[in-house]
């Protein structure tokens, strides 16, 4: 725990007067070029292991939660739900050292579990504390709903907005308000005006709702640099049958307790102020230290987050995004304007069509000598990106493949040819009972925020496979060979 906690300065509802500073800008800059450490992570860690961070627990500081974490950017299983590219970096802490301490319960039931030595105290013990990165004006608490059994102790989930001037933070997946700003929010005004006087009546330990920000117009508060905020939840549930042993299920780890540390930052950048990897506002050196420690945990077959018997078959994939910062920020562009904004778009449902598909572009890293391997890829080098596509109805595609039709699910391929207006694609492991591979050629356009995607034939052979004409005059959205996109979300994905 840390001794030197520091109070809550200032509340204003309406104004903000004599309580600290009241500018805090930081000074106009690219977050992008940035090499200095402007802002670094909002909670406590230690970088001694070559693999992975450690993060003391908050209660019980003797005892690590151990800390993997995938790039900003990513689309891809297991660092990622958000197929259309995180515009975030995902931390997860993990309560077991190592996979060693996962067990089957019983062997062969498929069943995992881990067993904390004091039982699920130790959960509530050794989670981490977001703090405060800097001095900050809290300008949201928001109300994200109840956990639904998920999670220890069904804490709410919450979500909390950090303003450091040009520099904004949201914090993610917080289960639970540290003990000051709990007592703070809590404490009902009685008018004395004392800075410690402007609470909110809000028990947040036992609010039901309504969803949404809690704070009324105009009211924040502010906090001195490494002020405790708040914990996040933990992601587990005892498993029945067996004492004292705790899962994770309805998570993306559902065989092992863990905490999700999560956080958006915006910042300013050469096309504006833009959602930024969060690795970008610190300096060199130490982004360097993260790019290694993410280098070394992908190549690691033991890797509590990359396990690679789990996850080898799609390797090809997740292994492709091996740099801390994928890209820099949404506002990042490239492939003749087709990875604009971390490369996913959503389907337009032009000329009647059902509004169902995403479709995303993603960048291969080559550089990183340590993680990319060329084996992984049936046409090594000549791979520079990715093509993926996926609908939010769960229906299938059926696709004809040298006179068969084969159903696929997640269809991903290798993107070997870069033209102007097409692109040649080996889509691989298709099939949802036995894998295959075919190539495609696929037609676009890049027009006024809107791509137009034109597919042509599939063929196994790639001496056979033709590239279909393409006139936006007549090729228009239709529910077989050609879809339109832009960046509206859709729902699903």
């Amino acid at each position: 725990m840390k001794k030197n906690i520091l109070l809550f300065v200032c509340i204003s509802a309406v104004a903000f007067y004599g309580c600290g500073k009241e500018d805090v800008d930081t000074p106009a800059f690219n977050a992008c070029s940035n090499t200095k450490n402007i802002l670094l992570l909002p909670f406590e860690y230690t970088l001694t292991e070559n693999d992975r961070i450690l993060a003391p627990g908050y209660l019980d500081s003797s005892n690590d939660t151990y800390v993997h974490f995938s790039p900003f950017g990513a689309h891809f299983n297991p660092m990622t739900d958000n197929v259309y590219g995180n515009n975030k970096i995902n931390f997860v802490g993990f309560f077991s050292e190592n996979n060693g301490d996962i067990v089957e319960l019983p062997a062969g039931s498929g069943v995992f579990g881990y067993s904390p030595v004091t039982g699920a105290s130790e959960f509530n013990d050794r989670r981490p504390m977001y703090y405060a990165p800097a001095y900050t004006r809290i300008t949201s608490i928001s109300y994200d709903g109840p956990t639904s059994g998920d999670y220890l102790n069904d804490e709410p989930i919450w979500s909390m907005t950090l303003d450091f001037g040009s520099i904004e933070m949201k914090l993610e997946h917080v289960g639970k308000m540290s003990p000051a700003l709990h007592d703070f929010i809590a404490h009902v005004p009685s008018g004395s005006n004392d800075v410690n006087d402007f609470g909110l009546g809000i028990d947040t330990d036992t609010y039901t709702g309504p969803l949404g920000d809690i704070f009324p117009a105009g009211y924040l508060i502010t906090a001195q640099f490494n002020t405790e905020l708040a914990f996040p939840p933990v992601h587990a549930t005892a498993v029945p049958g067996w004492p004292g042993y705790y899962n994770a299920p309805n998570s993306s780890y559902p065989d092992r307790p863990h905490v999700q540390m999560e956080f958006v930052v915006s910042a300013p950048t050469s096309s504006g102020t833009n959602d930024v990897c969060a690795f970008e506002l610190m300096s060199t050196s130490l982004q360097n230290d993260f790019q290694n420690i993410l280098s070394n945990d992908l190549t690691n077959p033991d890797s509590q987050l990359y396990e690679w018997s789990v996850w080898q078959d799609t390797a090809w994939l997740w292994r492709a995004e091996s740099s801390v910062c994928l890209s820099c920020s949404t506002s990042s562009d490239g492939l003749n304007g087709l990875y604009k904004d971390l490369g996913g778009w959503f389907d337009r449902g032009d000329n009647g069509t059902i509004k169902n598909e995403l479709v995303a572009f993603v960048p291969v890293e080559q550089d990183n000598a340590t993680v990319w391997n060329p084996i992984l890829y049936k046409h090594d080098a000549q791979t520079e990106w990715l093509m993926l596509r996926r609908r939010n109805n769960s229906q299938s595609w059926d696709w004809t493949i040298d006179g068969n039709v084969v159903s696929t699910d997640y269809p991903a391929g290798e993107i070997i040819t870069v033209e102007q207006d097409a692109l040649l694609v080996l889509w691989r492991d298709l099939g949802q009972v036995a894998d295959a591979d075919a190539y495609q050629w696929v037609r676009y356009d890049v027009t006024g925020g809107v791509v137009t995607l034109k597919f042509g034939d599939f063929e196994s052979d790639i001496t056979n496979v033709l590239k279909p004409d393409f006139d936006l005059s007549i090729d228009i959205a239709n529910e077989d060979d050609v879809v339109t996109f832009d960046k509206t979300p859709l729902a699903g994905f």
